[in-house]
């Protein structure tokens, strides 16, 4: 598909969005996961490097540390503007002040299901709340973001009445509307910001945070997009609560490969920035994860090499160079004969075709009768398996064994 037809398919669909990272704030909401002051600030600066536009930074009513970090991030003059988040409630408010926050992620739920839950109130109290906090962020001059919690789950009729009242009253830079436990699915992602669309005022953007519970977080943010959001939220490797976040690099890589949608994020930093998340928080990501993981831009298998070696659009929808990546070919059980003519040629070998055939069936005669405790070791030991052979004989090693000169 074209940029020409999505655009005939989305009406709505921007040009290029706005991109707002939650792995200081979200992603340090895992389970288990805790950054210090120096990786938070380390963090913040590949994050502003990589070209986010919004840095959710932190929720510094709740953490001294992120009140601390927020305020040396202020001082190193990222390019990002520093988010805090913050219920609404004034001492929230003083926090994120106090925390020198650019603006606010203002949440409260919308949901009567969690409205009762979590405030013990009704939705006009909710909105009371709301407002009053708005009202008192903006007073400290600070842009406002109101973050719909469980707008998934509320009545349309709920988020337009709290949407319509705050915009009545006060300047709102966002409207974040949260699928707060992963519980929507792309069409129905769609349809509610298409809705709000029609209804929110053009000078205020439209953003969608969504949970990866049932695994679609990357796709209810692309259907947002295509509905006409402009700004999104992802996490860098997709940590964060439960099952985590939209992922960063999966996001943006299909909002450029197949919505044609523009952005700010430096492809290049996103192999970086997932290395780091994954030193950083101890959550290691798997070898077949997309964008960024190890296998993504490794080939095995005799027809997709041989394809690859004809042409890299083969089976490279996504371009190894677009991260700044090298394709990769491994030996191993399911190579072909054209994987070892070429790493012969590459050698400056020239061998006759029986020889090919005969290095082929070492090769998977090898692999067969190889153990696989080392394999699971590799595999097992996070740290190591992005910079051994895990799942083929190691070419260097094969070729000093079977090839002479």
């Amino acid at each position: 598909m074209e940029q020409k037809e999505i655009k005939g398919i989305y009406a709505n669909i921007p040009a290029k969005i706005e991109t707002i990272d939650c792995t200081l704030r979200d992603g340090e909401q895992a389970p288990g996961v805790w950054f210090s002051l120096e990786e938070k600030l380390r963090l913040a600066k590949l994050l502003s490097e990589a070209g986010v536009d919004v840095l959710d930074a932190g929720f510094p009513a709740s953490s001294c540390a992120d009140t601390e970090a927020m305020q040396e991030m202020k001082s190193m003059g990222l390019r990002s503007s520093i988010g805090a988040t913050a219920r609404a409630v004034h001492n929230d408010i003083v926090a994120a002040e106090r925390a020198h926050a650019d603006e606010v992620f203002l949440f409260i739920p919308t949901s009567d299901f969690r409205i009762q839950q979590t405030l013990g109130a009704d939705r006009s109290k909710a909105l009371g709340m709301l407002k009053a906090a708005a009202e008192e962020a903006a007073g400290r001059a600070m842009g406002v973001n109101l973050v719909f919690e469980d707008a998934t789950r509320a009545s349309f009729s709920s988020l337009m009445l709290f949407m319509n009242t705050l915009l009545a009253n006060v300047p709102i830079k966002r409207i974040i509307v949260c699928d707060t436990v992963g519980c929507t699915f792309p069409y129905a992602m769609e349809r509610l910001i298409a809705h709000l669309y029609d209804a929110v005022p053009k000078d205020v953007r439209l953003c969608a945070h969504c949970h990866n519970d049932f695994g679609l977080a990357v796709a209810n943010t692309l259907a947002s997009v295509a509905a006409g959001a402009s700004s999104i939220t992802c996490t860098v490797n997709g940590i964060g609560e439960r099952a985590g976040n939209a992922d960063l690099a999966e996001t943006i890589a299909a909002l450029e490969h197949l919505l044609f949608v523009g952005h700010s994020v430096r492809p290049d930093y996103l192999p970086v920035l997932a290395r780091e998340v994954e030193r950083i928080s101890g959550i290691h990501t798997s070898p077949t994860k997309p964008v960024t993981g190890f296998n993504v831009y490794r080939h095995e298998s005799g027809v997709h090499v041989d394809g690859m070696l004809k042409n890299a659009k083969s089976y490279e929808y996504l371009p190894s160079s677009w991260v700044g990546a090298k394709t990769e070919y491994v030996l191993g059980k399911h190579s072909g004969a054209a994987l070892v003519r070429h790493l012969l040629k590459q050698a400056n070998i020239d061998a006759e075709e029986e020889m090919v055939h005969q290095i082929l069936g070492s090769v998977k005669k090898a692999m067969e009768k190889r153990g696989k405790e080392r394999h699971k070791q590799a595999y097992s030991d996070c740290l190591q398996f992005r910079t051994q052979a895990l799942s083929g004989v190691r070419i260097a090693d094969f070729l000093a064994q079977h090839v002479s000169d």
